[in-house]
């Protein structure tokens, strides 16, 4: 899943999106709040949310099927 690299792994290996943002009902972008992240199979791959000065963003990724992985 994304590059192939767990999120914990950071921006020089995994997956990530950024400074992401929604369109309202009045065609403008708003800063997306309340993000919440969740990985079913952690093992095979995961997601990491954090917030900058610039928004949110969150890593995601792994290798999928490894000997960890069910």
């Amino acid at each position: 899943m994304g590059s192939g690299h767990f999120a914990d792994e950071g921006s020089s290996k995994a997956s990530y999106f950024r400074d992401m943002q929604v369109v309202n009902s009045d065609n403008k972008l708003i800063p997306l709040s309340n993000l919440n992240v969740f990985a079913e199979e952690p093992k095979c791959y995961n997601i990491i949310k954090g917030t900058s000065n610039e928004g949110n963003y969150f890593y995601y990724g792994g290798p999928g099927k490894n000997m960890n992985c069910p």
